[in-house]
């Protein structure tokens, strides 16, 4: 048994197998957060924005531009009024 067999509990050609896939193919594991404006430090910002579908995350982007204010200022008001309306 080899050092990465035993560490991994996969054979070299399982790994290279893997290292080939992972080399040749592009792997995005969610939205891409630079098309939807958010600059390299600031992911900690938007990680409920993450979860949202994009037209709802663009949405959201968009008035908070508008009004000047945080995202999660916007969602706040969203909630308070469906609350207000009792829906």
């Amino acid at each position: 048994m080899t050092d990465i067999e035993r560490k991994t509990g996969m054979t070299d050609a399982e790994c290279e197998q893997l290292d080939n896939y992972y080399t040749e193919n592009n792997f995005e594991p969610g939205q891409n957060l630079l098309e939807l404006g958010v600059k390299p430090g600031f992911a900690h910002n938007i990680l409920l924005i993450n979860e949202l579908d994009k037209e709802a995350a663009e949405y959201l982007f968009l008035k908070s531009k508008e009004f000047h204010k945080t995202k999660i200022e916007i969602i706040n008001e969203l909630i308070r009024e469906k609350i207000a309306v009792g829906a």
